[in-house]
C-alpha cells in the first residue's frame, strides 16, 4: 500500500497514472480477499486438531514466505505501472506482474493441497490465466498488464465468495 501511493505521488498527476493507481489498490483488496477469504479459514480449521497442527504450522510458515515474496513482487511492478502506466512492458515487469500473482496462488495451492487435501480449482484455473495474459499483454503498455493480472485476482477472490455461500472452508473446490 506504501509503494503504491508513493510511486502516485513522485510524479505529476495524470488521469492515466490515477486509473494505474485504482487498479493497483483493487489488486490489493483483491489479495487481500483471496487470503482472508479462504486460506486463513483453511488454516485455522485443519489447525484445529493436535495431530495436524503441526504440519499445518511447518507448510502455512514456508507457504507465507512465499506470499510475502510474491507480494514484494507485485509491489514493484505496480510501482513501475503507476509511475509510467504508458510506457511498454519489459520481461521484467511482466515476470513481477504476472510471477507474483502466480507465486502468490502457487503458495495458496501447495498450503490447501497440504491442509485438506484438495486444490480449489480457481486457482489453477487462475495460475493458467496469469500465464496466458502474461504472454497477451506483453507487447502492451504497462497499465494493461497490472490490469489484466488484476482481473484474474478478482476472479479467484468472487470464485472464494460464490464458493463460500454454500460450503466451509475445507470443502471448498
Amino acid at each position: 500500500m506504501l509503494t503504491t501511493g508513493a510511486a502516485f505521488t513522485r510524479e505529476p498527476f495524470e488521469l492515466e497514472r490515477l486509473l494505474a493507481l485504482a487498479v493497483g489498490f483493487t489488486e490489493m483488496v483483491a489479495l487481500w480477499w483471496c487470503y482472508f477469504q479462504r486460506l486463513e479459514a483453511i488454516g485455522a480449521e485443519a489447525a484445529a486438531t493436535p495431530e495436524d497442527a503441526g504440519a499445518v504450522g511447518f507448510w502455512g510458515t514456508w507457504t507465507l514466505t512465499l506470499i510475502v515474496l510474491a507480494l514484494i513482487g507485485i509491489a514493484v511492478g505496480d510501482e513501475m505501472a503507476i509511475a509510467h502506466p504508458g510506457d511498454d512492458a519489459t520481461l521484467g515487469f511482466t515476470v513481477l506482474t504476472f510471477g507474483g500473482p502466480a507465486q502468490f496462488l502457487l503458495a495458496q495451492v501447495i498450503f490447501t493441497r497440504e491442509a485438506v487435501g484438495h486444490v480449489p480449482p480457481s486457482r489453477s484455473l487462475a495460475l493458467a490465466a496469469l500465464a496466458i495474459l502474461a504472454v497477451v499483454t506483453s507487447p502492451l503498455a504497462l497499465i494493461v498488464g497490472i490490469a489484466a493480472s488484476t482481473a484474474v485476482l478478482v476472479a479467484v477472490a468472487i470464485a472464494d465468495t460464490m464458493g463460500d455461500r454454500n460450503q466451509a472452508p475445507s470443502m471448498l473446490g
